[in-house]
C-alpha cells in the first residue's frame, strides 16, 4: 500500500493549516504529516515557497478587467514555487484546473494555448517531463510542440512532436500518436514545408480511422453507431475528441492544399472539415476552414465571394477571436485584395497584421505582412520602400529559417534591382532564389524565381535567356491557374511594357 498516496495534498481542498503541516518523504513527495518515522520536516526556504505557493492559489484575486495573463497568474506562479519543492502532483493538479472564464471552461494547459500564452505553456508543462507518468508525458510534450510551433521555434517543436510520436507509439497510445502526427503537420506546414506537411497529415487520419474502428468494434455489441458513440457527445467523450482532431487536420489539409496549388481539393478538404466543425460546435476549425475556403475560391476566379465571406468575418474578428485566428483571417483577407488590385485595403490589413503580431512572436505573420506591403511598394514604383520590407522579411526568414520567405524576399530584391538598372545584383538575388525554390520544390516560389531572372537577363541584353525563362516561369506557374500567377503575370507584362516604352521613346 502506497501511504504517500494516501497522504497526498488536494489542490482543491488545501488549506493554511495543511500547508504549516506537510512533510517530505524519502523520495521527496509533499505529503501530510502523520509522523512517518521517515519523514522530514520542510526546511524554511521549503516553507517559504509552500507559503508562497498558497498564498498565490488562495489569496491573489485579479480584477475583473485584467489580462488573460493576470487572470490566471496565481495558478502559474504557485506552480513556480511548487516546482522548487518538486511538489510534481500538485504542479499536475494545476495544469488540469478547469477554469471558468468568459464562460469558458477549458482546463489551463490547454486555455494558455488558446490564449496564445506559449511562454507560460511552456514554463508550466516542461519541468513535469519525466516526473509523473508517461500519460502525463505525452500531454506536456504535445503541449510543448504546439507552444514552440507558434513561437516559431520549428527545429525544436518537431523534436518534442518526435519525442511524442516514440513515446505514444512505445505505449500503443494511439489518440497520442495522432497529436504527434497532426502536430507534425501544423510545424512543418508553418515552416512552409508543405510536402511534408501534407504526408504527416495523411498519417495521422489513418490513425484516427483506426482509433474509430477500433471504438466502433467495442460498441458493436450495442449496436451504437459511430456518430451517437462520439461526434455528439460533450468534451468529456472520446468520440468528440477524435471528430475535433479530424476536423483540424482537413482544415490544415485545405491549407496545404492552397499552398500546393490543388485548389479544388483544398475546396473539398475545408468543405468536409466545415462538416464536422459544425456538426460539434467547433467554432475555431469553423474560423480556418471558412478562410481557407474562401482563399481557395479566390484563387479559382470567384472573387467576390471569397471577399464577401472574409469581410464578414472581418467584422466578427473581435468576438472572442484569439491572435492567430485574427492573423490569419487578415493574411487571407490581404491576398484576395490584392487579386482584386485593391491595393489600398491590403495595406490596411498588413499593417494590422504587423501591429497585432509584434509582441505575439509569430515570425511567419510578420513575413507575410512585409512581403505584402514589399509587393505593393514595388507595383506603385516606390522601390526604397519595397527594398526595405523586402530586407526586413529577408533578415526573419533568414533568422527562422524560413526558407520559402527567403526564396521570396530574394526574388523581391531581383526584381528590384534589376529596375534600378543593377544587373549583377538582380541576376545574383535570381539565382539565389532559383536554387532556393528548387530545394523547397515548390511550384510557386519556383515560377516567381524564373520570371524575375528572366527578367534580369533581359536588362543584361540576353534576350533569348530572358525569353526561355519567363517561358519557364509560365509554365511553372501557369496564369490562368490561380489569382497569385495571374498578379506575377501582371507585374511581369508591367516591367516588359516599361522596358520597351523606355526604349521607343
Amino acid at each position: 500500500m502506497n501511504l504517500a498516496l494516501d497522504r497526498a495534498l488536494q489542490l482543491k481542498t488545501l488549506t493554511e493549516s495543511q500547508i504549516l503541516n506537510c512533510c517530505l518523504t524519502p523520495t521527496g513527495e509533499l505529503v501530510l504529516n502523520n509522523a512517518h518515522p521517515l519523514d522530514r520536516q520542510p526546511t524554511l526556504y521549503e516553507k517559504a515557497h509552500l507559503r508562497a505557493a498558497f498564498y498565490w492559489l488562495d489569496r491573489y484575486q485579479p480584477d475583473c478587467q485584467a489580462s488573460h495573463l493576470e487572470q490566471v497568474r496565481g495558478y502559474l506562479e504557485a506552480a513556480h514555487h511548487l516546482e522548487q519543492l518538486k511538489a510534481w502532483d500538485l504542479i499536475r493538479q494545476i495544469v488540469f484546473v478547469r477554469l471558468n472564464i468568459e464562460g469558458n471552461l477549458q482546463v489551463l494547459h490547454q486555455q494558455l494555448g488558446i490564449w496564445g500564452l506559449y511562454r507560460e505553456q511552456i514554463a508550466l508543462c516542461q519541468p513535469l517531463l519525466g516526473k509523473v507518468n508517461s500519460q502525463l508525458d505525452c500531454l506536456c510534450l504535445n503541449d510543448l510542440g504546439y507552444a514552440y510551433t507558434h513561437l516559431c521555434q520549428f527545429p525544436t517543436a518537431v523534436d518534442y512532436y518526435q519525442r511524442l510520436l516514440q513515446l505514444a507509439r512505445e505505449n500503443q497510445n494511439t489518440e497520442a500518436q495522432a497529436k504527434a502526427l497532426g502536430g507534425l503537420g501544423l510545424c512543418y506546414g508553418n515552416w512552409g514545408q508543405y510536402k511534408t506537411a501534407w504526408n504527416y497529415c495523411q498519417q495521422q487520419l489513418q490513425v484516427l480511422d483506426r482509433i474509430d474502428e477500433s471504438r466502433w468494434c467495442i460498441q458493436s455489441e450495442d449496436a451504437i453507431s459511430l456518430e451517437s458513440l462520439g461526434w455528439e457527445q460533450d468534451s468529456y467523450g472520446e468520440g468528440l475528441s477524435t471528430a475535433v482532431e479530424r476536423g483540424q487536420t482537413l482544415a490544415n489539409l485545405g491549407y496545404l492544399a492552397i499552398h500546393l496549388r490543388q485548389f479544388h481539393q483544398a475546396i473539398d478538404r475545408c468543405q468536409q472539415a466545415l462538416a464536422i466543425a459544425r456538426t460539434i460546435n467547433d467554432t475555431q476549425t469553423q474560423w480556418y476552414a471558412l478562410g481557407r475556403l474562401a482563399v481557395a475560391n479566390a484563387q479559382l476566379g470567384k472573387r467576390q465571394k471569397a471577399l464577401d465571406a472574409l469581410e464578414q468575418q472581418y467584422q466578427q474578428r473581435h468576438q472572442n477571436r484569439n491572435c492567430h485566428q485574427v492573423s490569419a483571417l487578415l493574411v487571407n483577407l490581404g491576398l484576395v485584395y490584392c487579386y482584386q488590385r485593391n491595393f489600398r485595403a491590403a495595406i490596411t490589413c498588413s499593417q494590422e497584421l504587423l501591429e497585432i503580431n509584434q509582441h505575439s512572436g509569430d515570425i511567419s505573420v510578420q513575413c507575410y505582412a512585409l512581403l505584402t506591403l514589399a509587393f505593393i511598394h514595388t507595383w506603385q514604383d516606390e522601390v526604397q520602400l519595397a527594398l526595405e520590407k523586402t530586407q526586413q522579411c529577408l533578415d526573419l526568414a533568414r533568422q527562422y529559417h524560413y526558407q520559402h520567405h527567403e526564396s521570396q524576399s530574394l526574388s523581391q530584391f531581383s526584381y528590384l534591382y534589376s529596375a534600378l538598372g543593377d544587373v549583377p545584383k538582380a541576376l545574383d538575388y535570381g539565382e539565389q532564389a532559383l536554387a532556393l525554390a528548387q530545394t523547397i520544390n515548390n511550384s510557386l516560389f519556383k515560377g516567381i524565381a524564373l520570371a524575375v531572372l528572366g527578367l534580369a537577363y533581359l536588362e543584361a541584353g540576353k534576350f533569348v535567356r530572358s525569353l526561355r525563362l519567363i517561358v519557364a516561369s509560365s509554365i511553372a506557374l501557369p496564369p490562368w491557374r490561380g489569382g497569385d500567377s495571374q498578379l506575377l503575370l501582371a507585374i511581369i507584362l508591367k516591367r516588359l511594357f516599361k522596358y520597351y516604352g523606355d526604349r521607343t521613346s
